[in-house]
């Protein structure tokens, strides 16, 4: 993992860290989940226990998760046990109907095909959310985020938030919202100027 780098100016920028937290069950099976609080595996554990002392944070960093299991293991595991925030705008997506089943298992069912195909991101799973309204949720809990008092903070918390961010935030990149998904504790530095985001960087 890259180390993290300080933004060029502490006074005029703030920096988010958004890591996405480490293995589960549900990921080594590619299953859609989110509402469900999985543990992390025990790959997820070793991976992060892998991480351990490869991140160098700037004076003054403060911490947040989801408040999901699985991001608070990572947080644990990679950091130790610091204060932190709870931040539940940064949840992952309520599946609904689609939660704990693997595309097989899902692939023809007019539902699930219809939320594929659909572009307006409008289309409510059965149970959960749309693709929409976690954007909206997860965006707004960044900005602001992005012009509280806080220099620097760490948010560990899901892939499906972090590409949301990352798409909403700079749609001039070639990226796609599927390229922005990190690996496992893995994700970007958001650099944020008088409130707007920037630049970033992966991490």
């Amino acid at each position: 993992m890259a180390r993290f780098l300080r933004p060029r100016d502490e006074t005029e920028m703030n920096t988010l860290y958004m890591i996405r937290h480490s293995l589960t069950e549900g990921n080594e099976r590619r299953l859609y989940y989110g509402a469900t609080d999985l543990p992390l595996s025990e790959n997820g554990r070793t991976l992060c226990r892998s991480l351990q002392g490869s991140i160098q944070l700037p004076e003054g960093v403060q911490f947040a998760t989801s408040g999901m299991l699985r991001a608070e293991e990572t947080l644990q595991l990679l950091i130790g046990d610091v204060p932190h925030k709870i931040l539940p705008d940064l949840r992952e997506m309520e599946m609904g109907a689609f939660e704990m089943h693997s595309y097989d298992e899902l692939k023809d069912n007019p539902d699930y095909q219809e939320w594929l195909s659909d572009e307006s991101g409008e289309f409510v799973i059965p149970g959960g959310e749309s693709n929409q309204a976690v954007r909206k949720r997860a965006v707004s809990c960044v900005r602001r985020l992005a012009v509280s008092e806080q220099n620097v903070m760490l948010a560990v918390c899901h892939g499906g938030i972090i590409a949301a961010v990352m798409h909403e935030f700079f749609r001039d990149s070639s990226r796609s919202f599927y390229d922005w998904i990190p690996r496992a504790c893995h994700g970007y530095a958001i650099f944020f100027r008088d409130g707007q985001p920037s630049e970033w960087k992966e991490i």
